[in-house]
C-alpha cells in the first residue's frame, strides 16, 4: 500500500525481516472477512470513529493489520483548502515519509528545452489512426462490395418478403430522413467544424450505408412470420399479421439513429430523457447491425429460426456493450495494478534494445528479495478518453474525478480526448473536472485528437487552468512527489512525421539523472518511436481498450488491435521504455458515441509504479 503523506492507504512494517514490504490490496474473501470485523467492531466505537470519511465499503481501507489510517486527515486537509503534501509523520509504524511543506503550485517546475521546438507546434485536426493508402483502398473496397454481395444474397433467399422490409427501412430514409441529416449538418450546424463539407459527406454516407443493412437485418428477424399458402393452384405469400410487433421496434430504432445523428449537429449535451429514449436505443441498435453484418453473408441462407436468433444474438450483445461503455466503479471496486519499471534487462530481454520491438508484458511487484532495489510505490489514477457527451455525461465524469480524489494517487494523469461533438455548453468540461482542484499540484494533462476540433482546444485550455492542471504539449516538468523528484514530459498529438516528432522532443528533454522519467503520449502507435534507451514510463489512451474485442474474457484480442498492430491495452515494453495503454473511462465514433463498447469495458484503475533504484 502507500506509505507516504500524500496516500489514503497505509503500509505497514514487515515483523519478520524488518524490511517495509508493500502489502496487496486484499483478496475478496479476505476484504469480506475485514469488513465483518469493521461491522462488528464498530457497534461499540465511539463517536470519534462514526464520522470517518470512507474509500472501500463505507470504511477506510488502509493496512488491514492497522488500526490507524491516514484517509480521514488527507481528506479534511484537502476540505480546508491545503495540500495534501502539508500532512506530517504522525506514526512510526506506518513507515511514512518526511512531509514536503510546500504549496500546490510548488509541487512542480517546468524544465526548459534544450532548443526551441515551436516549428512542432500544430493547430489544425489531425487524424485518429494513420492509415496507408493501400489500407484506405482496401476499406474503401469492402465498404462498396460488401451491401452489394449481402443484397445478392439476400434477394436471392428472401424473395419477395424482402420487398416489405426494404420499402418500410429504405424509402423513407433516402427520400425524407437522408436530406434532413446533410441540411441539418450543412445549414443548422451549431459550429463551422459541424458544417464542414467532408462532416457532412462523412455522416450522410455513414447513414445511407446503415439504412442499407437494416432491411436486410428486419428480414432475417422476419422471416419465421414469413408465410406461403396455395390454394387452388395459386400460391400466395404472405407475412403474419403479428409481424408488426417485431418490425415496429426496428422501425423505432432506425428513427432513434436518425434522430441521434440530427442532435449531434447542435453540439449540446442532452438530458437525461433524451439519453434514455434517444441516444442509448440508437447506439444499442447501431452497435447491434454493425455486429452482425458478418453473418448477414450466411444469414439468409439458413433456417428462419435460426436467421432470427442470429440477428436476436447481436442486439444482445450490443446491449451489454451498453452496459460495458458506462460503467463506473464504486472506489471499492478499482482494480490495483502493480507495474515494475527496471532499469536493467536481461539478456532476453536485451534483444528488445536492438531490434526495436514493442511487446506485451505482464503486471508484477517486486519480490521479497526484490523489494530493496526499487523506490517504494508510486501510486497514479489515470483518466483516458473520457469524451464527454453522449455517453459521457457531466454529472458521470464529474463522478470519476470524485472518486479519484477519494483515492488521493500520489499523481493523475489526464491523456487527452475529452470532447466528442457535443461541447456545449462551454463550461461542462470545467464543471466535470472540477472536483481535480483538490489535487492541484498533482494532476497533468496531454492533448489528443479530439482536442484539436472547432473551439475544443479552448475550452480545455480554461477548464485546466480552472482546475490548476498543466497541459504539457512537448514539454516538461519536475514534479516532487512522495519518491522525490519525477520527470514528467507530455508529448503532443500527431499523425504525420511522428517519428520526428518524438524524437525531436526527446532529445529537447533528455533524462535527468537518477529521476524517475514519465511520459504523457496521448497515442501508443508511437510509443515505438521513443529511443530504445531513453527510460521512460509512457502512459497513453487513444484505443479505448481496442472498443470491440474479448478482454472481458481475459483474452488479449481486439479489432483495433488487430486492424492498426498498435499496443491496444494494457502494459508494454521496448527495451528500457515501458508504456500502459489504459482502457479509458469513455468512447467515441461518429461525432458521438454510436458504436458501443463490446466485450471491452471501461477501467477505474489504480496503478502502483515501481521504478528500480
Amino acid at each position: 500500500m502507500y506509505s507516504n503523506n500524500n496516500s489514503s492507504i497505509n503500509s505497514s512494517s514487515s515483523s519478520s525481516s524488518g524490511t517495509n514490504k508493500d502489502i496487496q490490496r486484499p483478496s475478496p474473501t479476505q476484504q469480506r472477512l475485514n469488513n465483518s470485523n469493521k461491522i462488528n467492531s464498530n457497534s461499540n466505537s465511539n463517536s470519534n470513529n462514526k464520522n470517518k470519511m470512507s474509500i472501500y465499503d463505507d470504511e477506510v481501507w488502509g493496512d488491514p493489520y492497522s488500526k490507524t489510517s491516514t484517509l480521514e486527515t488527507t481528506m479534511n486537509n484537502v476540505a480546508a483548502g491545503g495540500s495534501t503534501s502539508d500532512l506530517t509523520n504522525t506514526s512510526s509504524s506506518n513507515n511514512m515519509a518526511p512531509s514536503m511543506s510546500m504549496s500546490p503550485a510548488n509541487l512542480f517546475t517546468f524544465v526548459n528545452p534544450a532548443f526551441s521546438l515551436d516549428s512542432l507546434k500544430q493547430t489544425a485536426l489531425t487524424e485518429p489512426y494513420p492509415v496507408s493508402r493501400t489500407k484506405k483502398a482496401v476499406i474503401g473496397s469492402l465498404l462498396i462490395l460488401t451491401p452489394v454481395i449481402i443484397y445478392i444474397v439476400a434477394i436471392t433467399s428472401f424473395g419477395a418478403a424482402f420487398n416489405y422490409p426494404f420499402f418500410l427501412i429504405v424509402a423513407p430514409s433516402l427520400l425524407v430522413f437522408l436530406p434532413t441529416l446533410a441540411m441539418a449538418y450543412k445549414k443548422r450546424g451549431a459550429l463551422p467544424g459541424v458544417r464542414a463539407k467532408k462532416v457532412v459527406i462523412l455522416v450522410s454516407f455513414v447513414f445511407a450505408l446503415f439504412t442499407f443493412f437494416v432491411p436486410v437485418y428486419l428480414a432475417c428477424i422476419l422471416s419465421p412470420l414469413y408465410n406461403m399458402k396455395t390454394v387452388q393452384n395459386e400460391t400466395s405469400e404472405y407475412y403474419h399479421p403479428s409481424s408488426w410487433l417485431l418490425a415496429l421496434p426496428i422501425a423505432y430504432l432506425h428513427i432513434c439513429v436518425f434522430i441521434q445523428l440530427v442532435s449531434l449537429s447542435q453540439c449540446t449535451l442532452r438530458g437525461h430523457i433524451f439519453r434514455w429514449v434517444i441516444t442509448y436505443p440508437a447506439s444499442v441498435f447501431f452497435t447491434g447491425v454493425l455486429l452482425s453484418v458478418p453473418f448477414m453473408f450466411i444469414a439468409p441462407l439458413l433456417p428462419a429460426v435460426m436467421s432470427m436468433i442470429l440477428m436476436l444474438i447481436c442486439l444482445t450483445v450490443a446491449c451489454t456493450g451498453l452496459y460495458y461503455t458506462t460503467l463506473t466503479r464504486q472506489p471499492n471496486k478499482w482494480s490495483v495494478k502493480d507495474i515494475m519499471v527496471r532499469k536493467t534487462l536481461d539478456d532476453e530481454d536485451d534483444q528488445l534494445l536492438s531490434r526495436r520491438r514493442v511487446q506485451r508484458v505482464g503486471h508484477s511487484s517486486p519480490t521479497d528479495q526484490e523489494v530493496v532495489d526499487y523506490k517504494q510505490p508510486l501510486s497514479i489514477i489515470q483518466i483516458a478518453d473520457p469524451h464527454l457527451g453522449p455517453i459521457m455525461s457531466v454529472e458521470r465524469l464529474e463522478e470519476i474525478c470524485e472518486h479519484t480524489v477519494k483515492l488521493n494517487p500520489d499523481l493523475v494523469f489526464l491523456t487527452g480526448d475529452f470532447f466528442t461533438a457535443e461541447v456545449l455548453p462551454l463550461n461542462s468540461l470545467a464543471r466535470a473536472l472540477a472536483p481535480l482542484k483538490k489535487l492541484s499540484g498533482k494532476t497533468f494533462a496531454c492533448l489528443g485528437n479530439h482536442d484539436y476540433e472547432e473551439g475544443c482546444l479552448e475550452i480545455l485550455t480554461k477548464a485546466l487552468q480552472s482546475i490548476g492542471c498543466p497541459l504539457l504539449v512537448d514539454q516538461c516538468v519536475l514534479a516532487e512527489t512522495r519518491i522525490g523528484k519525477v520527470q514528467i514530459l507530455g508529448f503532443d498529438y500527431r499523425s504525420k512525421a511522428r517519428q520526428e516528432h518524438i524524437q525531436r522532443v526527446c532529445d529537447a528533454h533528455p533524462p535527468i539523472a537518477n529521476v524517475p522519467r514519465i511520459g504523457l503520449l496521448h497515442d501508443p502507435g508511437a510509443f515505438k518511436f521513443i529511443p530504445a534507451d531513453y527510460g521512460l514510463m509512457v502512459f497513453s489512451g487513444h484505443t479505448h481498450g481496442g472498443q470491440i474485442g474479448l478482454t472481458c474474457f481475459g483474452i488479449n484480442l481486439t479489432v483495433v488491435g488487430l486492424v492498426t498492430g498498435s499496443p491496444d491495452h494494457s502494459l508494454w515494453q521496448q527495451g528500457y521504455n515501458y508504456l500502459y495503454v489504459h482502457t479509458g473511462q469513455g468512447c467515441r465514433s461518429l461525432m458521438g458515441a454510436m458504436i458501443l463498447r463490446v466485450g471491452v469495458p471501461t477501467e477505474d484503475s489504480l496503478l502502483q509504479i515501481y521504478f528500480e533504484n
